[in-house]
Protein backbone atom coordinates (compact mmCIF):
# COMPACT_ATOMS: atom_id res chain seq x y z
CA UNK A 1 0.00 0.00 0.00
CA UNK A 2 1.40 3.37 -0.93
CA UNK A 3 1.23 6.44 1.37
CA UNK A 4 -1.48 8.83 1.42
CA UNK A 5 -0.56 12.13 -0.50
CA UNK A 6 -2.25 14.89 1.48
CA UNK A 7 -2.48 18.10 0.25
CA UNK A 8 -4.40 21.63 1.87
CA UNK A 9 -7.84 21.76 0.65
CA UNK A 10 -8.96 25.22 -0.62
CA UNK A 11 -11.31 27.11 1.20
CA UNK A 12 -13.77 28.45 -1.58
CA UNK A 13 -16.24 26.43 -2.52
CA UNK A 14 -17.59 26.08 -6.49
CA UNK A 15 -19.78 24.91 -8.26
CA UNK A 16 -18.54 21.89 -10.70
CA UNK A 17 -18.16 22.38 -14.09
CA UNK A 18 -19.56 19.38 -16.46
CA UNK A 19 -17.04 16.76 -17.85
CA UNK A 20 -16.15 16.75 -21.40
CA UNK A 21 -20.48 16.38 -22.69
CA UNK A 22 -19.62 13.42 -24.54
CA UNK A 23 -18.68 11.71 -21.54
CA UNK A 24 -21.46 13.13 -19.56
CA UNK A 25 -23.75 12.13 -22.42
CA UNK A 26 -22.67 8.68 -22.74
CA UNK A 27 -23.36 8.44 -19.39
CA UNK A 28 -26.93 9.76 -19.08
CA UNK A 29 -27.62 6.15 -21.49
CA UNK A 30 -26.33 3.71 -19.01
CA UNK A 31 -28.72 1.25 -17.75
CA UNK A 32 -30.51 1.78 -14.77
CA UNK A 33 -27.75 -0.92 -13.36
CA UNK A 34 -25.21 -3.00 -14.76
CA UNK A 35 -22.22 -5.13 -13.73
CA UNK A 36 -18.70 -6.30 -15.38
CA UNK A 37 -17.56 -9.85 -14.08
CA UNK A 38 -13.94 -10.37 -15.54
CA UNK A 39 -11.20 -13.12 -14.34
CA UNK A 40 -8.15 -11.89 -13.33
CA UNK A 41 -5.67 -13.69 -15.17
CA UNK A 42 -1.33 -12.98 -13.70
CA UNK A 43 0.82 -14.63 -16.20
CA UNK A 44 -1.78 -16.78 -17.89
CA UNK A 45 -2.75 -18.41 -14.74
CA UNK A 46 -6.08 -17.95 -13.20
CA UNK A 47 -5.41 -15.49 -9.76
CA UNK A 48 -8.92 -13.79 -8.54
CA UNK A 49 -11.86 -11.71 -10.42
CA UNK A 50 -13.02 -7.95 -11.19
CA UNK A 51 -17.20 -7.57 -10.12
CA UNK A 52 -17.43 -3.98 -11.26
CA UNK A 53 -21.14 -2.55 -11.66
CA UNK A 54 -23.20 0.69 -11.26
CA UNK A 55 -26.90 1.78 -10.21
CA UNK A 56 -28.44 4.96 -11.14
CA UNK A 57 -30.55 6.18 -8.78
CA UNK A 58 -32.55 10.05 -9.38
CA UNK A 59 -29.46 12.09 -9.68
CA UNK A 60 -26.50 10.06 -8.04
CA UNK A 61 -24.33 7.22 -9.96
CA UNK A 62 -23.29 4.60 -7.73
CA UNK A 63 -20.29 2.67 -8.49
CA UNK A 64 -19.15 -0.40 -6.97
CA UNK A 65 -16.17 -2.77 -7.29
CA UNK A 66 -15.37 -5.58 -5.82
CA UNK A 67 -11.66 -7.33 -6.71
CA UNK A 68 -9.83 -9.83 -4.95
CA UNK A 69 -6.10 -11.49 -6.19
CA UNK A 70 -5.54 -14.20 -3.49
CA UNK A 71 -1.94 -14.62 -4.48
CA UNK A 72 -0.82 -11.78 -2.87
CA UNK A 73 -3.80 -12.04 -0.39
CA UNK A 74 -5.71 -8.45 -1.36
CA UNK A 75 -9.57 -8.22 -1.47
CA UNK A 76 -10.99 -4.21 -2.16
CA UNK A 77 -14.55 -3.41 -1.81
CA UNK A 78 -14.85 0.31 -3.45
CA UNK A 79 -18.29 2.33 -3.50
CA UNK A 80 -18.49 5.49 -4.86
CA UNK A 81 -21.08 8.32 -5.66
CA UNK A 82 -21.50 10.94 -8.41
CA UNK A 83 -23.69 14.05 -10.16
CA UNK A 84 -25.55 11.89 -13.00
CA UNK A 85 -25.77 15.44 -14.80
CA UNK A 86 -21.76 16.47 -13.81
CA UNK A 87 -20.32 13.28 -13.54
CA UNK A 88 -18.59 14.85 -10.74
CA UNK A 89 -17.82 13.08 -7.46
CA UNK A 90 -19.68 12.99 -4.52
CA UNK A 91 -18.70 10.67 -2.48
CA UNK A 92 -15.92 7.64 -2.11
CA UNK A 93 -15.58 4.55 0.52
CA UNK A 94 -13.15 2.35 0.35
CA UNK A 95 -12.01 -1.04 2.50
CA UNK A 96 -8.30 -2.60 1.04
CA UNK A 97 -7.38 -5.57 2.91
CA UNK A 98 -3.98 -7.18 2.47
CA UNK A 99 -2.22 -9.85 4.76
CA UNK A 100 -3.43 -9.29 7.75
CA UNK A 101 -3.85 -5.18 7.31
CA UNK A 102 -6.98 -3.03 6.77
CA UNK A 103 -7.00 0.17 4.80
CA UNK A 104 -10.05 2.21 4.84
CA UNK A 105 -10.60 5.63 3.24
CA UNK A 106 -13.63 7.66 3.48
CA UNK A 107 -14.14 11.17 1.73
CA UNK A 108 -17.25 13.26 0.80
CA UNK A 109 -16.64 16.08 -1.64
CA UNK A 110 -18.42 19.82 -1.12
CA UNK A 111 -17.15 21.73 -4.30
CA UNK A 112 -13.84 21.27 -5.06
CA UNK A 113 -12.56 19.97 -1.78
CA UNK A 114 -12.76 16.40 -1.16
CA UNK A 115 -11.99 15.15 2.24
CA UNK A 116 -11.87 12.56 4.41
CA UNK A 117 -10.04 10.01 6.95
CA UNK A 118 -7.56 7.28 6.04
CA UNK A 119 -7.29 4.78 8.80
CA UNK A 120 -4.76 1.74 8.98
CA UNK A 121 -5.36 -1.44 11.09
CA UNK A 122 -2.67 -4.08 11.79
CA UNK A 123 -2.73 -6.76 14.52
CA UNK A 124 -0.40 -5.82 17.03
CA UNK A 125 0.45 -2.19 16.42
CA UNK A 126 -2.67 -0.90 17.12
CA UNK A 127 -5.23 1.40 14.58
CA UNK A 128 -3.54 4.62 12.34
CA UNK A 129 -6.16 7.74 11.29
CA UNK A 130 -4.90 10.47 9.63
CA UNK A 131 -7.21 13.24 7.86
CA UNK A 132 -6.96 13.00 3.98
CA UNK A 133 -7.83 16.21 1.58
CA UNK A 134 -7.30 16.85 -1.88
CA UNK A 135 -8.34 19.98 -4.75
CA UNK A 136 -11.10 18.34 -7.82
CA UNK A 137 -10.14 20.29 -10.82
CA UNK A 138 -13.08 21.28 -12.37
CA UNK A 139 -14.83 18.34 -14.65
CA UNK A 140 -12.65 15.65 -13.07
CA UNK A 141 -14.25 11.74 -12.66
CA UNK A 142 -13.63 8.96 -10.11
CA UNK A 143 -11.00 6.65 -11.71
CA UNK A 144 -13.38 3.67 -11.43
CA UNK A 145 -16.10 5.12 -14.01
CA UNK A 146 -13.78 5.37 -16.97
CA UNK A 147 -13.75 1.40 -17.46
CA UNK A 148 -17.85 1.42 -17.54
CA UNK A 149 -17.84 4.61 -19.98
CA UNK A 150 -16.47 2.46 -23.14
CA UNK A 151 -19.53 0.36 -22.79
CA UNK A 152 -21.50 3.31 -23.96
CA UNK A 153 -19.24 5.84 -25.44
CA UNK A 154 -20.24 4.87 -29.29
CA UNK A 155 -16.67 6.25 -29.98
CA UNK A 156 -14.40 5.31 -33.07
CA UNK A 157 -10.61 4.80 -33.51
CA UNK A 158 -9.78 7.77 -34.09
CA UNK A 159 -11.37 9.35 -31.04
CA UNK A 160 -9.91 10.78 -27.70
CA UNK A 161 -10.79 11.77 -24.21
CA UNK A 162 -9.36 13.49 -21.89
CA UNK A 163 -10.06 14.65 -18.53
CA UNK A 164 -8.52 14.90 -15.02
CA UNK A 165 -9.57 11.46 -12.65
CA UNK A 166 -9.65 11.06 -8.69
CA UNK A 167 -7.63 7.89 -7.67
CA UNK A 168 -9.14 7.30 -4.12
CA UNK A 169 -6.39 5.02 -3.20
CA UNK A 170 -3.67 7.47 -3.11
CA UNK A 171 -5.46 10.81 -3.00
CA UNK A 172 -4.63 11.76 -6.68
CA UNK A 173 -5.33 13.88 -9.44
CA UNK A 174 -3.96 12.93 -12.77
CA UNK A 175 -4.85 14.11 -16.59
CA UNK A 176 -5.55 10.93 -18.23
CA UNK A 177 -6.54 10.78 -21.95
CA UNK A 178 -8.57 7.64 -23.62
CA UNK A 179 -7.62 7.01 -26.92
CA UNK A 180 -9.07 4.68 -29.41
CA UNK A 181 -8.27 1.93 -31.66
CA UNK A 182 -9.14 -0.56 -33.46
CA UNK A 183 -8.96 -3.52 -30.97
CA UNK A 184 -8.53 -6.54 -33.36
CA UNK A 185 -9.87 -10.15 -32.27
CA UNK A 186 -9.65 -10.46 -28.77
CA UNK A 187 -9.70 -14.05 -27.32
CA UNK A 188 -11.35 -15.00 -23.89
CA UNK A 189 -12.20 -17.53 -21.97
CA UNK A 190 -16.14 -16.64 -22.99
CA UNK A 191 -15.08 -16.85 -26.43
CA UNK A 192 -13.61 -14.83 -29.58
CA UNK A 193 -14.62 -10.89 -30.00
CA UNK A 194 -13.53 -8.47 -32.40
CA UNK A 195 -13.02 -5.30 -30.85
CA UNK A 196 -12.03 -1.46 -30.34
CA UNK A 197 -9.22 -0.49 -27.31
CA UNK A 198 -9.44 2.19 -25.26
CA UNK A 199 -5.68 3.02 -24.49
CA UNK A 200 -6.23 4.58 -21.08
CA UNK A 201 -2.90 6.84 -20.47
CA UNK A 202 -1.29 9.38 -17.84
CA UNK A 203 -3.24 7.32 -14.55
CA UNK A 204 -1.05 4.56 -13.02
CA UNK A 205 -2.06 2.12 -13.81
CA UNK A 206 -2.23 2.68 -17.00
CA UNK A 207 -4.61 0.08 -18.89
CA UNK A 208 -5.85 -1.19 -22.39
CA UNK A 209 -9.89 -1.33 -22.09
CA UNK A 210 -11.10 -3.80 -24.99
CA UNK A 211 -14.45 -3.64 -25.86
CA UNK A 212 -16.94 -5.84 -28.08
CA UNK A 213 -17.88 -4.45 -31.29
CA UNK A 214 -22.10 -4.93 -32.42
CA UNK A 215 -25.15 -3.27 -30.65
CA UNK A 216 -24.41 -4.34 -27.36
CA UNK A 217 -20.53 -3.61 -26.21
CA UNK A 218 -19.33 -5.58 -23.75
CA UNK A 219 -15.43 -5.39 -21.76
CA UNK A 220 -14.09 -8.41 -22.62
CA UNK A 221 -10.02 -7.65 -21.41
CA UNK A 222 -8.19 -5.35 -19.65
CA UNK A 223 -4.63 -5.15 -19.69
CA UNK A 224 -2.38 -3.55 -16.96
CA UNK A 225 0.51 -2.34 -19.11
CA UNK A 226 3.74 -2.82 -17.94
CA UNK A 227 2.48 -5.99 -15.75
CA UNK A 228 1.68 -9.44 -16.21
CA UNK A 229 -1.94 -9.02 -14.66
CA UNK A 230 -4.64 -9.45 -17.54
CA UNK A 231 -8.62 -9.52 -17.33
CA UNK A 232 -10.66 -11.25 -19.36
CA UNK A 233 -14.33 -12.20 -19.89
CA UNK A 234 -14.54 -15.56 -18.31
CA UNK A 235 -18.68 -16.16 -19.05
CA UNK A 236 -21.33 -14.82 -21.46
CA UNK A 237 -22.86 -11.28 -19.84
Amino acid sequence: MRKALILTALMVVAIPAHADERLSRAAATLEETGEIHLGLFNNGERDGFMRLGWQRVDNILRVYDRSMMPSVEVYEAYAGEMDTETLFPRSVDIQFYQGTAILEISMTMEGPNASGTRKVTRPGTGVENKPVAVELPEGTLLRAVTFILPLVLDATPGDTFSYPWFASMSQTVNNVTLSVKDGGTVETPAGQFETVVYELRGGAPENDIYVSKGAHPQIVRIDVVGQSLQFLMVEKQ
